[in-house]
């Protein structure tokens, strides 16, 4: 019985680690695929998690001809499911 415990206990450990490791590698992806975007709306130096979603969101509400990339829309709904998924 301890053993049971003990297995399900590490297991549960090991799914926090990998979601937290998505997490992260996902925050990267946006951050890569949304820097030309984040440059034109003068977000350069704003990381996903220090404000760089907000930053694109205020640019695009006040300029609304404003079109993100594919690639960056792409990151941020992957970003976004994991999230949810969470």
């Amino acid at each position: 019985m301890k053993t049971l415990i003990a297995l399900s206990m590490i297991l549960a450990m090991t799914s926090v680690a990998n979601a937290a490791e998505s997490k992260a590698s996902d925050a990267q992806a946006v951050n890569t695929a949304c820097s030309t975007d984040a440059a034109t709306a003068g977000c350069g130096t704003e990381k996903v998690g220090t404000g760089l979603l907000k930053c694109l969101a205020a640019y695009k509400k006040a300029h609304k001809d404003f079109k993100f990339s594919d690639t960056c829309v792409a990151a941020r709904k992957t970003l976004r499911s994991d999230r949810k998924a969470k």
